[in-house]
This record gives structure tokens, C-alpha cells and sequence, in this order.
């Protein structure tokens, strides 16, 4: 499913924190002018949320932020989705989650987000939990360019075309 199923979307606000320790306020905090966001809901979904992320660095988009000190005009952030029921072990999780991942560069632009995932997503205008989601997205929430699900042939030229020159 590409492209289609979100409705009005727009990233909401949401607190979360990055798997460096730094709180993150989505989306005025986010670490570019235009940030490429990959929400994940399932743990399983990782291999797709990592290719997304591939296919937004091959088209320029730098692999995370770390040790980036100037305002930048795109980045890409994974943020896994995860439940309220779960905000008592963040510790464990995340902590887990850092362990095993162990690269600054990832641990950086990883955001988790404890809240109810389905209200969420249904605020978001994401479709499903089951497919990961990536949005284009400003500051301000609004959402330039979207798709659903892995990435599919035509998807790498759809993201650069939205990437195109800035505003």
C-alpha cells in the first residue's frame, strides 16, 4: 500500500525520547526543516523501517543527526510507537533497545513515543499499525509527502521529487 489511506495527515504533537537520552517535543523539535519520519508500531517491522532509511540516505538525506551542529534542511528520524502500558518499563525497553543497537548515529535519531497508539495514529491520519508509515514533515506538523507500507519501485524518485529545493 503506497501512498494512499492517510487523511489530512499531520505529525501531532507527542513527546518522546531519543535512544541518547535527549527529550524530543514532536514535531517543533524535530532536527530538520523537513524531516523524514518513519513511525514503526510493530517490532517486527524494523527490516522496513531500515529501508526507508536506506532509501532516504541514498537520495541525500544525512543518516542521522550526531554531531550535527548547524540548522539542517532534511534529516530522517525512526520513531517506534509503542503503548502507555508500556511507559513503567522505558527503562528496560529503551535501554534494551540502545544495547543491542549500540551506533551513536542510530541511537540519536531514534525517538521513542509511549502513548496510545491508536489514538495516535487515528490523529495522525495513519491508516494501519500494521505497515510502517513515513512522513515528510515540517516543524509545524505538516505533512509534504507520505506512504504506507515498505518501499516500492517509483518510491525512491517520489522522495527525492518532495525533497526537491526547499521553499
Amino acid at each position: 500500500m503506497s501512498g494512499s489511506g492517510l487523511v489530512a495527515p499531520r505529525l501531532v504533537p507527542v513527546q518522546g525520547r531519543a535512544l541518547d537520552g535527549t527529550t524530543v517535543e514532536l514535531p517543533s523539535q524535530l532536527p530538520a526543516t523537513r524531516t523524514v519520519v518513519v513511525l514503526a508500531f510493530r517490532q517486527r517491522q524494523q527490516r522496513d523501517v531500515d529501508r526507508w532509511i536506506e532509501l532516504a540516505v541514498a537520495v541525500g538525506v544525512p543518516g542521522s543527526t550526531l554531531g550535527v551542529s548547524a540548522p539542517m534542511e532534511t534529516a530522517v528520524v525512526e520513531v517506534p510507537v509503542l503503548g502507555r502500558r508500556y511507559r513503567g518499563a522505558r527503562r528496560f525497553i529503551d535501554g534494551g533497545m540502545a544495547a543491542s543497537i549500540r551506533d551513536p548515529a542510530v541511537l540519536a535519531r531514534t525517538i521513542t513515543v509511549y502513548t496510545d497508539p491508536a489514538a495516535f495514529r487515528r490523529r495522525c491520519g495513519v491508516p494501519t499499525a500494521e505497515e510502517v508509515t513515513v512522513l515528510l514533515v515540517g516543524r509545524d506538523g505538516v505533512v509534504s509527502w507520505h506512504r504506507t507500507g515498505r518501499p516500492q519501485p517509483g518510491d525512491r524518485e517520489a522522495l527525492a521529487d518532495a525533497l526537491g529545493p526547499g521553499d
